[in-house]
């Protein structure tokens, strides 16, 4: 047995993804969102982008769906402005906040009606 040899690794070819964005703004927040939830989506201030305006004209597998949108099969390339999206975001999660408290609320109601003792917050993880 001799020393280990030394094996170089190379990333694995992987196909293009044809709803990563290369050309983008700063200040607007984009999304593929489903055509079917387009009149949802609008209302929360989505707006549907122009295939030149992100520069892909070009693409073929951008280019499938009708009209001057960017489009990849039923998705359509939504944006809207960073602040709106920032506000949105704050205003789930601090929905999301009210609704953890009175589930940990009801968590000790529940187990103060039932005979046991609870103890600590209710709390979700995520990865």
């Amino acid at each position: 047995m001799g020393r280990p040899r030394k094996i170089d690794v190379t990333k694995d070819w992987q196909p293009p993804n044809p709803l990563r964005l290369n050309k983008k703004e700063n200040s607007k927040s984009y999304r593929w969102i489903r055509r079917s939830e387009m009149d949802l989506r609008k209302q929360q201030g989505w707006e549907p982008v122009g295939r030149s305006a992100i520069g892909l004209e070009n693409d073929p597998r951008i280019s499938r769906g009708d009209g001057a949108y960017a489009q990849c099969n039923e998705l359509v390339l939504c944006q809207r402005p960073q602040e709106m999206n920032d506000a949105h975001k704050s205003y789930l999660e601090e929905k999301n906040r009210k609704v953890m408290a009175a589930l940990g609320s009801q968590f000790h109601q529940e187990g103060h009606r039932s005979g046991f003792s609870t103890y600590g917050n209710v709390k979700v993880e995520s990865k």
